[in-house]
């Protein structure tokens, strides 16, 4: 495992930023908190975009991939782009010799999702994935819960991820192309099926309804469905998507010693113990900003596995499951008939 950032940048680790849209811009911008990281370069196709978020970061940048990679003192890189395009960037940053934080989703497909894995094990590089919810110190608390047997054997979970959206502008955009986007469970609730997975482990069967009620616009289901069988022989129950005036964004497990509530509305997580004792917490300690205390929380971790070698929290094999999981779904509300986990392809 490459240690270069250590001994670059004055001690710091030289980040190039692939994707210049909102979620770079945001993961750009975090970067300027954590003092052990510079942004040393931008990169996005419309420069006009690279040289905005440049100028804020005062660094270089690039409308050419190549040319942020072929710089000797990028050690990591930031891929930020449009969901259909986290492979490609991916691989070539690996293969350029730069460790790799992707956002989510990770890919579109299990067999992009495993050409990223693979190239990153040749390379000996970091490969890790945004799933920001697993950094928030009240899910943290959730899953310790979990692993102490505090609140028992896993029982059932639930979790919604519902709301209206107004396509607006992306009808201009590669969001509403199935093909480029994936779905709204790409976009957004792939989140919650991820602390799902994380809190109660593999899922076995996957049955889904999907249905466009409110967005023909989009080339895909405005709101999903889904119930999981785990491995476990725990139950789950997952709602998400666009077509909601009246929506929801919680995730409420139980067991069979007590329970927990996680709150994204009001930003708490609630522990239920067995003797109904409770304990409420804020979802992420220590800010107000709980997106941001969670951007802050995975880039440190992220610069932390690039230096001594770890294995990241959200490695490459735990993004192909949270995108094997999404697959699954779609592929019940596509066929109307249950899917059994692992999928092949």
């Amino acid at each position: 495992m490459t240690l270069g950032w250590m001994i670059g940048m004055a001690g710091k680790l030289g980040i190039g930023v692939i994707g210049c849209g909102g979620m770079g811009t945001s993961l750009a911008k975090t970067c300027l908190k954590i003092p052990y990281i510079e942004v040393v370069a931008t990169c996005d196709p419309i420069e006009t975009q690279a040289r905005i978020l440049a100028t804020d970061m005062n660094c270089d940048h690039y409308s050419r991939v190549d040319d942020l990679l072929g710089r000797s003192d990028i050690d990591a890189v930031i891929v930020a782009t449009p969901n259909f395009n986290h492979c490609e960037s991916t691989v070539a940053a690996l293969k350029a010799g730069k460790h790799v934080f992707c956002e989510k989703p990770m890919a579109l497909t299990l067999k992009d999702c495993d050409l990223m894995i693979h190239t990153a094990e040749d390379s000996g590089l970091t490969l890790m994935i945004g799933h920001v919810m697993r950094f928030y110190s009240g899910c943290a608390s959730v899953k310790e819960a979990m692993e102490t047997g505090e609140i028992g054997l896993p029982v059932l979970i639930s979790a919604s991820r519902s709301g209206w959206v107004e396509v607006g502008e992306w009808k201009e955009s590669w969001r509403h192309r199935k093909e480029l986007c994936g779905d709204s469970l790409f976009e957004s609730a792939i989140h919650e099926i991820d602390l799902m997975r994380w809190f109660f482990g593999d899922v076995q069967t996957v049955q889904a309804y999907g249905s466009n009620f409110g967005h023909p616009e989009l080339e895909y289901d405005d709101c999903t469905i889904a119930i999981f069988r785990f491995e476990n022989g725990a139950l789950g129950a997952l709602q998400a998507g666009y077509a909601y005036k009246a929506g929801d964004h919680k995730i409420v497990l139980n067991g069979t010693k007590g329970a927990a509530c996680i709150d994204f509305e009001t930003s708490t997580a609630r522990l239920i113990a067995e003797a109904k004792t409770e304990h409420v917490e804020p979802l992420m300690k220590g800010t107000e900003l709980v997106w941001l205390g969670g951007l802050i929380a995975e880039l440190q971790h992220f610069a932390g596995c690039t230096s001594r070698g770890m294995k990241p929290l959200v490695d490459g094999w735990e993004g192909r499951r949270a995108v094997e999981i999404v697959t699954a779904i779609d592929q019940a509300a596509e066929s109307g008939k249950s899917v059994d986990l692992p999928l092949e392809y």
